[in-house]
C-alpha cells in the first residue's frame, strides 16, 4: 500500500477516534456520503399523501398502518438505476390525512381536500393508503371532469352491501356518481374470489376485465387493454395497485391474500407499459397489512412496484 494511502487512513482514523460519540436516532450504520437515498422535500414533482384510513375493509384490518411503513422503504431507495436512467425527481411528502376514526363523511371530506392539494403541486401524486375505499375520494377532483381508471386488484371492487361500509365497493359508487365521465381497466381479478354479479355490473359499466388467468397466456391481453384506455378520449388518468392483486406467497400482508395471484414481474410489465401510455396525474398503493407481512415482503414489494411507476410516468416529461 502506498505511503500516502496510509497516512490518509491513519488521518481519518484519529479523526473517528476524537468524534462525538452519538449519532442521531435511527440513523444509518453504513457511512458512505456517495450512498444518496431517494428523500422528501419541501416541493417536487411528486406529491406523497398518506390516508391512514382502513375502518371500510370486513378482512384483515391494519392498512392503517402501512403509510409509515410504505415510507420507510420508499426513502431507503438510492436514486441508481443500471438498467434505466437514474430517479432525478424530488419528492414533496405532505404528511398524512387527518382521518377521523371511523367516520368515513369526515375523513372522506378530507381525502378529497388533500387530494384537490396534492394534484395542484407537483406533476404526479401519490397516496399511500389505507384500504381501498380511499381511491374513491383520491379521484374525486379528476373525475369531475372525465377519468381512465387502471385498477391491478384480484376483485372487482363492485359491491353492494346491506348495511356498514365494505371497500369493495369503492368502485361501483365512483361510477353510479359519475356515470359516463369514468372509464377503467381491472387487471388480476382473480378466479373464485367473486360473486357473479360483479362480473355483470362491469360489463354493464363497459369497464374492460383482464383475469388474472389470462396473464399466463399473455400479457398482450393487459397491454391492449391499457391502449383501449387510453383511446377513451378522456382528460385524466390514475393507477390503482391493490397489492392483493400479487401471490400470496409475494404479498401475504395483505387485506384479502390472494392464492396463484400476479407476480411482481407482471405487475412491474404492465405498470411500466401504463405509466408511459397514461401518464396518470395520480398513482395510489393500497391494502396492505404490515403487521400480517412476512419479513416485510409486501411493503418492500409494494414500495418498489411504486417507485417503478413513479419514474415510468415522469421520465419523459422532466
Amino acid at each position: 500500500m502506498e505511503k500516502s494511502v496510509v497516512e490518509d487512513l491513519r488521518s481519518s482514523w484519529s479523526k473517528v477516534g476524537s468524534m462525538n460519540p452519538f449519532q442521531p436516532p435511527g440513523s444509518r450504520l453504513l457511512r458512505d456520503p456517495w450512498d444518496v437515498r431517494i428523500e422528501p422535500s419541501n416541493a417536487g414533482e411528486v406529491v406523497v399523501v398518506g390516508v391512514p384510513w382502513d375502518w371500510s375493509t370486513s378482512g384483515r384490518p391494519g392498512a392503517r398502518y402501512a403509510p409509515s411503513r410504505l415510507r420507510d422503504w420508499i426513502y431507503r431507495f438510492t436514486r441508481h438505476a443500471p438498467s434505466s436512467t437514474d430517479f432525478k425527481y424530488s419528492i414533496a411528502d405532505l404528511g398524512d390525512v387527518r382521518v377521523a376514526p371511523g367516520d368515513i363523511n369526515v375523513t372522506s371530506r378530507r381525502i378529497v381536500e388533500a387530494a384537490r392539494i396534492a394534484y395542484t403541486r407537483g406533476k404526479l401524486a401519490v397516496f399511500l393508503g389505507g384500504d381501498h375505499s380511499i381511491t374513491r375520494w383520491t379521484v374525486e377532483p379528476l373525475a369531475e371532469n372525465s377519468l381512465g381508471l387502471l385498477v391491478l386488484d384480484a376483485h372487482y371492487d363492485m359491491r353492494s352491501v346491506e348495511e356498514g361500509l365494505t371497500s369493495g365497493s369503492w368502485l361501483w359508487d365512483l361510477w353510479v356518481a359519475h356515470k359516463g365521465r369514468v372509464k377503467a381497466v381491472i387487471v388480476g381479478v382473480s378466479d373464485f374470489n367473486n360473486p357473479e354479479y360483479l362480473a355483470m355490473r362491469a360489463r354493464e359499466a363497459g369497464f374492460k376485465v383482464v383475469p388474472r388467468l389470462k396473464l399466463l397466456e399473455s400479457l398482450q391481453y393487459a397491454l391492449e387493454a391499457v391502449d383501449w384506455l387510453s383511446e377513451q378520449g378522456l382528460e385524466n388518468f390514475y393507477i390503482s395497485v391493490d397489492v392483493d392483486h400479487l401471490d400470496i406467497s409475494h404479498a401475504p400482508g395483505v387485506n384479502s391474500p390472494t392464492p396463484l395471484g400476479m407476480t411482481p414481474w407482471e405487475s412491474l410489465r404492465v405498470l411500466e407499459y401504463a405509466a408511459g401510455k397514461l401518464r396518470p396525474r395520480g398513482v395510489d398503493v393500497v391494502e396492505v397489512t404490515p403487521q400480517h407481512d412476512v419479513a416485510e415482503v409486501t411493503v418492500a414489494t409494494a414500495a418498489k412496484l411504486l417507485l417503478y411507476t413513479i419514474h415510468n410516468t415522469l421520465v419523459n416529461t422532466t
